[in-house]
């Protein structure tokens, strides 16, 4: 961590300190025993959080314990609420530190607080910390805290509120009949973790055979080998440049990555053919959006909605693409961006009868193209992503440095 970062960690160490030396009534020691038994195992239950990563069920429990508890032990409870299989330490102490905080507070708003607004305001104070300090740490490491924001935080926002009801419907059982009602209202909740985490696997196992798939796929012609994986890099850059949120870059990623998978079935003789098709081969070919939409289509609740993207990835502006002559913004989004993708990694790419592209001639051919074969929109999107200089921007250079 840099000085900015360490004067972070310093400021959470005063308020624990302030928490730990204030003046509280005496609290049984069997609840903060019960509630740091609950913090820590719900801080092994980690759940996937749509398209940005994983959290913790760890601030329920410290939450719910900020109302049972003063600040002084919800500040120690709190501080439970982080596990690392092999943690490093200063980023052990930073975290348990503004845990410990974020609970700690959470306790002092709900003990200050006049009862009617001590529920909202005490999980408010517990996320503001938690998320205010964590994105100021990322500030201090020079990352930018609004793109975090936007990638994870608002996502786990939605996540918190709601389970923060959760952690006030386990007090309450706390105070009316004791921990073990709290035990049991963890059952089901255990019961949901462990069939989330089954769905998350089947989900990535579903993942990881399609993208196999893919890369058979490639492999059967050597000109087109990671044709997909690059696509997928530059539709993605031009997704972020024209302000798609998370989840729809994460879409359009699967999408690029197997806009192609319909070419499974067509044959050898006429995916690696040199000359030119003949017309029962060309309609042949231009078969495989529709393909590939029909054989992904199973694996939609797994995959997302990727089946425009796929679809329509070679319909044009204009209405002269195939396979439905779709024009203008009847074309989804993700099929236009694709579009731009593909060609771009087409263009600079060798085939067996030419040599690719130079990277400005295809991005003038793109522009050339614009309103004609792509959308205006997502052509300036690219050009602006291009002249950022991004590994795909020359395709030797992506493979060496991906």
């Amino acid at each position: 961590m840099n000085g900015k970062a360490w004067v972070l960690t310093g400021i959470l160490a005063v308020f624990a300190l302030g928490y730990l030396l204030g003046q509280y009534p005496p609290v049984r020691f069997w609840d903060v025993v019960f509630w740091a038994g609950v913090v820590f195992l719900l801080s092994l239950m980690d759940v996937p959080l749509p398209f940005v990563g994983r959290v913790t069920m760890g601030f329920v429990g410290a939450l719910a314990a900020s109302t049972i508890l003063w600040p002084n032990w919800a500040f120690v409870v709190g501080a439970l609420g982080y596990f690392a299989p092999r943690p490093v330490w200063y980023k052990e102490l930073f975290n348990r530190l503004q845990l410990g905080v974020s609970a700690g507070t959470a306790s002092f708003v709900y003990y200050s607080l006049p009862s009617p607004l001590t529920a909202p305001f005490t999980a408010l104070a517990y996320f503001l910390v938690n998320t205010l300090s964590v994105l100021f740490l990322l500030w201090t490491l020079g990352m930018d805290p609004r793109s975090m924001w936007k990638r994870q935080y608002r996502s786990f926002a939605i996540a918190y509120v709601g389970l923060s009801p959760l952690a006030f419907l386990m007090a309450e059982l706390y105070r009316s009949w004791g921990g073990w009602s709290v035990l049991v209202m963890l059952i089901p909740v255990v019961y949901a973790w462990q069939m989330w985490r089954y769905q998350t696997r089947l989900i990535q196992a579903v993942n990881a055979m399609i993208y196999s798939l893919v890369n058979l796929l490639e492999a059967r012609d050597p000109y087109t080998a990671r044709h997909s994986e690059r696509v997928a890099a530059i539709a993605v850059d031009i997704g972020r440049e024209m302000g798609l949120p998370p989840e729809d870059l994460d879409l359009l990623e699967r999408a690029a990555k197997l806009h192609d998978i319909g070419k499974v079935g067509i044959p050898d003789a006429v995916l690696r053919k040199t000359s030119h098709l003949s017309p029962e081969e060309w309609h042949l070919m231009r078969s495989h959006p529709v393909m590939g939409e029909v054989l992904l289509w199973p694996l939609f609740p797994y995959l997302g909605q990727v089946g425009p993207g796929v679809r329509y990835h070679h319909e044009r502006w204009d209405g002269r693409g195939y396979p439905e002559g779709l024009a203008g913004h009847d074309i989804p989004l993700l099929a236009r961006i694709i579009a731009v993708a593909d060609a771009y990694e087409a263009m600079t790419s060798d085939r067996p009868y030419r040599r690719g592209k130079s990277p400005e001639e295809a991005l003038k051919e793109i522009q050339d193209l614009a309103g004609v074969q792509f959308d205006r929109d997502v052509v300036r999107a690219f050009e602006r992503a291009w002249r950022k200089d991004p590994p795909w921007r020359r395709k030797e250079r992506f493979f060496t440095v991906a």
